[in-house]
């Protein structure tokens, strides 16, 4: 199962997550994470946000798991106990 990151322009979190994910990760879960940015892929970006109430972004979705708080460690314990890596 691929986690879904939801990103967007001007989101100062939203880069530095995925500065976390590339420099501070080496891109380990690159093919795991499916980026859905919302100027990019606007239904589906707006069906996630009504689907789980969300508020802000950057928002990692596993499932029905969903982590708001993307800080690099807890992102990066919410991907290794999802994706077992």
């Amino acid at each position: 199962m691929k986690v879904q990151m939801l990103t967007k322009d001007g989101c100062p979190k939203c880069t530095q997550l995925k500065m976390f994910l590339e420099m501070g990760l080496g891109d380990k879960y690159k093919e795991d994470i499916e980026v859905i940015h919302k100027a990019e892929k606007p239904e589906k970006y707006d069906e996630l946000v009504a689907l789980h109430s969300l508020q802000t972004a950057p928002v990692l979705i596993c499932g029905d798991e969903v982590l708001m708080n993307t800080d690099p460690m807890k992102a990066e314990e919410f991907l290794r106990t999802r994706l077992g890596k």
